[in-house]
């Protein structure tokens, strides 16, 4: 699945959240995305696997701030420092 497939099924999969739950991922989500130091497709994998593991973690009663802690971007700044470090044509 390449970048663009994996931001439509985002999309998709984000109405599945609460309201709480959607905002906190958004935020996240615009903070990994406008990260100069991943690939497009790196970013999108990522948020997918949130997006998926925040709804599971939904389902079972939980909120994004269980799962992730009460800042998401010192959450996603830990999961982007896990990456290799690369810029993008389109961020150049």
């Amino acid at each position: 699945m390449d970048a663009e497939e994996l931001v439509q099924l985002n999309n998709e999969k984000r109405k599945q959240l609460s309201q709480e739950n959607k905002k906190y991922y958004e935020d996240m989500l615009i903070y990994i995305r406008t990260s100069y130091n991943t690939s497009d497709q790196e970013m999108e994998e990522i948020l997918v696997e949130l997006l998926d593991h925040l709804i599971e973690a939904q389902a079972e009663g939980k909120t994004a701030k269980d799962v992730f802690g009460k800042q998401p971007k010192k959450y996603a700044n830990e999961i982007l420092g896990e990456l290799p470090k690369g810029v993008t044509k389109k961020h150049i």
